[in-house]
């Protein structure tokens, strides 16, 4: 029995020998615990925060501290710019359009008494019997055309009733100008330089509608009060510009003598016969002093 005793304590568990398990399980829970409390709840992101905090500041301490970037400033342009032109308005193209006078010539005269004598009975046959310089020589036309077939029809039945004649063109190639002005005053100018060339279509129309309509002189009269109103409406539209313009000065220029000769006195507008001369006349030298004008402004362009 004695023997059966001492086996039984042997083979029994010694006192304290559970302890160190239980300390390792006991620590393993603490550890489970605290890293759940770190990771996993709001209280344990503070405590990271100052941790963090905490080792930032530690490596600080060793350190100089970082210099603070400057703004950068661009040095500032010292030296004037460059003048720049400033905007003077808008742009635009006008043109004054070519032109051919094909004229009915009934001579070419040295003698200027004889010229006139001439002259003075083709407007009493209701003919133009204008007179004008070329180089020296006096041309006396009878009437004047924009295209060259009526005046040749012109030419052909004058000669079978006798008359000697012939076909005398002046021409000039139009100009086209490139006008800068403030907006507001564009249109005037386009409409000023337009009207040059429609007043020649104007009186080239009355001076056949005339003869060909047998018109009354009232009605030739009430035709170039409107192709006069037009001249003074252009006119007038560019007269404060043309002091400081040329071009615009010689084209106002231009409108000025156009009044100036369509204005008929008594003796045109007596009969039907001596406005139909005097419309003919008319419409021959304002196509010559357009022919000028041309010349002029393509001169001074």
């Amino acid at each position: 029995m004695e023997y059966r005793k001492r086996r039984k304590k042997r083979n029994a568990p010694a006192e304290g020998s559970f302890q160190p398990l239980i300390r390792a399980l006991i620590l393993i829970i603490i550890f489970g615990a605290a890293l759940w409390l770190i990771f996993g709840t709001k209280a344990g992101e503070r405590i990271k925060s100052g941790w963090a905090m905490s080792l930032i500041d530690s490596c600080r301490a060793g350190s100089k501290p970082a210099a603070t970037p400057s703004p950068l400033v661009m040095p500032e342009d010292t030296t004037s710019p460059a003048p720049t032109a400033a905007p003077t308005g808008e742009t635009c193209e006008v043109k004054l359009p070519s032109i051919e006078i094909h004229m009915v010539e009934m001579g070419i005269y040295s003698d200027s008494a004889l010229c006139s004598s001439k002259a003075a009975e083709l407007k009493s046959m209701g003919a133009a019997g204008y007179v004008f310089n070329d180089g020296g020589s006096l041309r006396l036309i009878a009437s004047a055309y924009s295209d060259k077939a009526s005046a040749e029809n012109v030419i052909e039945r004058l000669r079978t009733e006798g008359y000697e004649c012939s076909l005398h063109t002046v021409s000039s190639n139009g100009v086209e100008l490139i006008i800068t002005a403030p907006d507001e005053r564009l249109l005037p100018i386009r409409t000023a330089f337009a009207a040059a060339a429609e007043t020649i279509t104007a009186l080239d129309e009355l001076a056949i509608d005339f003869d060909l309509n047998s018109r009354s002189t009232e009605y030739g009269l009430n035709v170039l009060s409107e192709i006069k109103t037009n001249l003074a409406t252009a006119s007038a539209s560019i007269a404060p510009q043309a002091e400081q313009n040329a071009m615009l000065a010689i084209l106002n220029r231009y409108y000025a003598d156009l009044l100036i000769i369509s204005a008929p006195d008594e003796t045109a507008s007596a009969s039907r016969t001596a406005f139909a001369s005097y419309i003919k006349a008319l419409r021959v030298e304002a196509a010559l002093r357009y022919v000028m004008l041309l010349s002029e402004i393509g001169g001074a362009a």
